[in-house]
This record gives structure tokens, C-alpha cells and sequence, in this order.
């Protein structure tokens, strides 16, 4: 089985992450998209969210290392 097609998501994904910070870096008046930083903030200090957060790490960390 090939790994293009998983390439390919993981590149849309990427594309989408980077549109969505250049978004961000617009001047604050205009900002539509908020800064990646107050995301994770936001993430961090909210108890209903930290868990998710921290079990995405961890999936991420295993899928990313383990191999």
C-alpha cells in the first residue's frame, strides 16, 4: 500500500496551518484569526479543554516517536 495518499492530508493539513497563522498576523483591528499562542492559552486554562489537549499531545507524541 502507498503512503501518497497519507502525504497528501498531512500537506493539506500543514497548507491549512499555515494560512491560518499568516491569518493571525494580521494588524490586531483587522485580526479575524487569533494568534496560535492565545489558542494554546486558552486550551490551557479551560479544565473541560486541558484534557483533550493533553491526550492530543500524547497521541501525537507516540505516533510522531514511537516508530
Amino acid at each position: 500500500m502507498s503512503s501518497s495518499p497519507s502525504y497528501a492530508v498531512w500537506a493539506v493539513i500543514g497548507a491549512l496551518a499555515l494560512a491560518l497563522w499568516v491569518a493571525s498576523l494580521t494588524p490586531a483591528g483587522r485580526r479575524v484569526v487569533v494568534r496560535p499562542a492565545v489558542v494554546l492559552r486558552r486550551l490551557a486554562t479551560d479544565p473541560w479543554l486541558r484534557v483533550p489537549l493533553l491526550v492530543g499531545w500524547a497521541w501525537l507524541g507516540w505516533h510522531l516517536f514511537a516508530r
